[in-house]
């Protein structure tokens, strides 16, 4: 048991709980913060536990069909896409599975399969952004989870991709147009100026 997880959520935390642990490394423990933050937030809007906890500890579960021995599958220009696109649905289906063995609200099943299906679908090209993030959860869950790259650890996890940090910067910078909600907009580039400041001495 997670003590960090409500007890409502356990359940479903104990079902994904070892799914996180051998996908993708870190997916666990950005699961975990993701849920921390939504528990944290003081903001507001009002937040919807029941879709936005589940959610955050399931979004990222699909990576798990992502193996190694795949990569060579996932490359050139469209290897972000694609394994964008096989972690969602993957995770969609997984999120079903261990939330119908869980006995979930059958409604709400519904909204954070739905939400884990699409939540990454900004990085994908050639889509109405507006069209796929056309609920306030999913545009809620959105902001909480890039709000995870506003961070130390991803900044410098990111940082061997890019010749100098100003580099680095500018692009995360840039990202702060992908926030739905001023809100969320104004936390990040709060972080952002925090990190800058601490990376670039």
């Amino acid at each position: 048991m997670n003590n960090s997880i409500p007890e409502k959520y356990q359940k479903i935390w104990k079902k994904c709980e070892p799914i996180l642990r051998a996908g993708r490394g870190g997916d666990y423990e950005h699961a975990l913060e993701t849920v921390q933050m939504i528990l944290d937030y003081k903001g507001q809007l009002k937040l919807d536990l029941d879709i936005l906890i589940p959610t955050a500890m399931m979004h990222d579960i699909g990576h798990i069909a992502i193996l190694d021995e795949h990569l060579k599958y996932v490359t050139g220009a469209k290897k972000l896409i694609n394994s964008k696109l096989v972690h969602m649905l993957t995770g969609a289906k997984i999120a079903k599975d261990i939330l119908e063995s869980a006995g979930y609200d059958k409604d709400k099943s519904v909204e954070i399969i739905d939400i884990i299906s699409m939540h990454d679908a900004d990085s994908l090209k050639g889509i109405n952004i507006n069209e796929f993030y056309n609920t306030d959860n999913k545009k809620i869950f959105h902001d909480f989870d890039r709000l995870d790259r506003f961070s130390e650890e991803r900044i410098r996890l990111a940082s061997p991709r890019y010749e100098n940090k100003e580099d680095l910067f500018k692009e995360v910078e840039n990202s702060l147009n992908l926030f739905f909600l001023d809100e969320f907009k104004q936390v990040a580039h709060a972080r952002l100026e925090t990190l800058r400041k601490l990376l670039t001495k």
